[in-house]
């Protein structure tokens, strides 16, 4: 049995990447075919699509309550209800990241942030990793706020965490309640 840690910081020797070949480049990821050799000399093949990373948002309001954005999601086949979330443009800070989507799918501003964690919501075949905010103490952008994305249509909700938590099908949503849901329990 080996010491190494399966998040690559045990020490274990790397994979070689043998052949990398872009099959699709779209404005938000690009896909790979990648041909490695793990350390026993087993070769795989993968897709991996790439992707510059995105930040969520649990926004809490004063009775404790998660901000929610229903939005269609065509690849789950209908409407999902989600924390503010939104892919990191180049170079961006991920907490700039973060403001700036709560007030443009939320028309919210955030006078409390902290950092919760990063994760990597599907990592059998996508580099994203979600950097997770809790945001508090919310106001209202005001009327110069940043507007909307025009390809999204949204619906803002409050819910419960502890709700959110046993019903959602959404991965970050279901960590922002967890960790919510864990906080208020201490």
């Amino acid at each position: 049995m080996s010491d190494a840690s399966p998040s690559g910081d045990g020490g274990e020797r790397a994979p070689e990447l043998l052949d990398s070949r872009e099959l699709c480049r779209t404005r938000i990821f690009e896909v790979h075919r990648d041909r490695v050799r793990l350390p026993s000399g087993v070769e795989q093949d993968w897709a991996v699509v790439r992707h510059g990373g995105a930040v969520a948002v649990a926004a809490v309001d004063a009775r404790g309550r998660l901000l929610l954005v229903r939005q269609y999601r065509h690849a789950t086949g209908g409407w999902l209800d989600e924390v503010v979330a939104g892919r990191l443009e180049p170079d961006e800070d991920p907490l700039e990241a973060a403001r700036r989507e709560l007030e443009e799918e939320a028309g919210l501003v955030a006078a409390a942030w902290e950092r919760v964690t990063d994760f990597f919501p599907a990592p059998g075949f996508c580099s994203e990793r979600i950097t997770l905010f809790l945001a508090t103490e919310l106001a209202s952008a005001g009327p110069d706020r940043r507007p909307p994305d025009p390809d999204e249509e949204l619906e803002v909700l409050w819910r419960d965490p502890a709700e959110v938590l046993a019903t959602s099908r959404d991965a970050k949503t279901l960590i922002a309640a967890a960790h919510l849901v864990e906080r208020h329990a201490r």
